[in-house]
């Protein structure tokens, strides 16, 4: 009996200590509304975390979009070099692909391609055919043709005959034939031609046509890793300065129901409230120790 009442005053301390924290805990959530009583709000009514709430939530989405959102913070997950060596694998493996089965994917038709490659062919065929109606053809062959006829003429028995004035005679009527034969057949000429070029260069890959002007595929790696790098850096700057992230979470936080907030900061801070619960019956425990000692 005596050694009841000596143990008694402990857990009598420990057990107030326990409930006390416990319903401090509880206090932090319920009641989910407040209480009245006479047309009057009861006091911790509702619980902490109910009754602050839109409080709450812009706290979360501040500290979150100043400390944890950041663009530092993108920047370094994204060019991490594990997920950095997969983005400019996924572009290079975009320049291995045909220039039409580029075309295709982006037009998303073959019939929206070949209307493509129809305009490049015009557009080329046109500025050749611009270029060509420019041309002085007689100027032409006066400083090119006559010169290379004489070199060739020259030592034989029909260069003694012919002199600069017979072939500069028949500069014009040259000049005139070729212009003529230009603007009547010239264009159909021309444009087959063109046509396959172009048809022949939407067979090949942007990288095979890099390879032609001495681009390795390390240097082209490293072209591409230096603009991810730039395109990551000025989207991630450009994305936050168009969306608040400490408005989403906000808005998260606030649109979600009491229980729903409960069950999330529980998950995180249980094993934090049991610690503290606990600490609290021991620290009753310790306190009716020392009273049973004073």
């Amino acid at each position: 009996m005596h050694v009841l009442k000596i143990i008694s005053g402990p857990l009598i301390g420990a057990l107030i200590g326990y409930f006390t924290n416990f319903i401090a805990v509880k206090m932090l959530f319920f009641p989910k509304k407040e209480v009245r009583l006479f047309g009057h709000r009861l006091p911790f009514t509702p619980g902490a975390i109910p009754k602050g709430r839109k409080r709450l939530a812009r706290k979360a989405g501040d500290v979150i979009a100043k400390r944890l959102i950041t663009k530092e913070a993108i920047v370094s997950r994204m060019v991490e070099p594990e997920f950095e060596d997969a983005m400019v694998d996924q572009i290079e493996g975009l320049l291995n692909c045909s220039i039409e089965d580029m075309a295709v994917k982006a037009k998303k038709s073959e019939i929206a391609v070949q209307d493509l490659k129809s305009r490049v062919t015009s557009e080329i065929t046109a500025s050749v055919m611009r270029s060509l109606e420019d041309v002085d053809y007689e100027a032409l062959i006066r400083e090119k043709g006559v010169p290379m006829i004489r070199q060739r003429l020259s030592g034989s028995l029909v260069g003694a005959f012919v002199t600069d004035n017979m072939l500069n005679s028949v500069a014009a009527p040259i000049a005139s034939a070729m212009r003529t034969y230009i603007e009547e057949d010239g264009q159909e000429l021309v444009e087959t031609r063109v046509r396959e070029k172009v048809d022949h260069l939407f067979e090949k890959s942007p990288e095979a046509l890099l390879e032609r002007v001495d681009i390795s595929d390390e240097q082209l790696r490293a072209a591409i890793r230096k603009k991810y790098r730039a395109a990551v850096d000025r989207g991630v700057e450009a994305l936050l300065t168009k969306i608040s992230v400490s408005d989403i979470v906000a808005d998260a936080v606030d649109s979600m129901s009491v229980d729903e907030l409960e069950d999330m900061v529980l998950s995180v801070m249980k094993k934090e409230f049991d610690v503290i619960i606990n600490l609290g019956a021991l620290i009753g425990f310790i306190l009716g120790l020392l009273n049973l000692v004073v």
